[in-house]
């Protein structure tokens, strides 16, 4: 994506990124007067304990990391996106809001960007892919080191680890929010 690039936020309604996605790529075929997009939503890759799949070397399935939202990535200002497709989203029934950064001031609509050094957090926790992959770490005491994946140098913001899940609770921030989201990490050694 050419610089600068935001992302925008849409709340939709679970279940239902994909058929957002496709819709909002449909309309951008027509509409995107010669800015750049990407719609999409962000992914984790979750332990799939299912017998037959991980017989098939599938162990990971890909489940949305924020169910719910859908993420624009564009080159287009704020301004012109909120007058181009303000009406879509208001007028779509998958569509809940799109998020915004706080309160509007003197008739204006606030600010709907994802703050720059949130993205760069996310972009570089999902090292340039749409997926968060797994990481695997070993376990010593009650001190977590990870070998592998992006969680390496993170282990401070672990919050929760399932081992028999391989799974763990990380918070990430988002419009200024703290939240917790579940991501895939596989704890290969643990010594008491």
């Amino acid at each position: 994506m050419d610089e600068p690039y935001w992302w925008y936020v849409l709340f939709v309604r679970t279940n239902k990124e994909n058929i957002v996605i496709g819709d909002f790529k449909r309309m951008l075929v027509s509409n995107s007067q010669g800015y750049q997009f990407d719609v999409f939503y962000l992914e984790s890759e979750q332990y799939y304990r299912n017998k037959k799949y991980q017989k098939l070397g599938q162990k990971y399935r890909k489940r949305p990391l924020f169910p719910g939202y859908v993420f624009v990535e564009t080159n287009m200002p704020q301004e012109l996106f909120i007058g181009n497709y303000i009406d879509y989203i208001k007028n779509s029934i998958n569509i809940i809001k799109l998020l915004s950064n706080g309160q509007a001031r003197d008739g204006e609509f606030p600010s709907i960007e994802v703050a720059d050094l949130e993205r760069k957090r996310l972009e570089y926790l999902f090292r340039g892919k749409r997926c968060l992959e797994h990481s695997v770490g070993y376990m010593v005491c009650d001190k977590i080191t990870i070998k592998s994946g992006p969680l390496i140098g993170r282990e401070g913001e672990i919050k929760y680890i399932n081992r028999h899940n391989r799974s763990a609770i990380i918070e990430l921030e988002m419009f200024g929010t703290k939240v917790e989201v579940k991501v895939g990490l596989e704890i290969i050694y643990k010594n008491e």
